[in-house]
């Protein structure tokens, strides 16, 4: 898997993602940077899955994790530009309930703009 991060305004940032998120161990170089990022106090994270072609379980916790850490800062997660088979994941494993889902990082970017009005 490989991400990209992209730092925005007012505590966001968007964290590009791409190929397939199937190990713990494919998250350990974008949690460390995520870590450092949330003490930047970049709490206000989008996940652009555009790219990202499948995730399992390892992924699913990876969002979890992620989620449970900046809410205690007042945070939120969005996940955009997901594909037919990372919505029904989302979906049949109920996490849906707990994420903002957008159809589009335009969509997100904007979640996140009338959030702050």
């Amino acid at each position: 898997m490989e991400f990209k991060v992209e730092k925005k305004t007012g505590q966001v940032i968007v964290i590009h993602l791409k190929g397939r998120m199937i190990g713990e161990y494919e998250t350990i170089p974008l949690n460390e940077q995520l870590e450092d990022l949330i003490e930047e106090n970049f709490v206000r994270i989008i996940f652009d899955l555009k790219e990202l072609e499948y995730m399992n379980s390892s992924g699913l916790n990876f969002f979890l994790k992620t989620l449970t850490k900046v809410r205690r800062l007042d945070g939120e997660v969005v996940i955009c530009a997901m594909n037919n088979l990372l919505e029904t994941l989302m979906v049949t494993t109920k996490l849906s309930s707990f994420f903002t889902i957008c159809p589009t990082l335009d969509a997100a970017l904007d979640h996140f703009e009338k959030e702050k009005a």
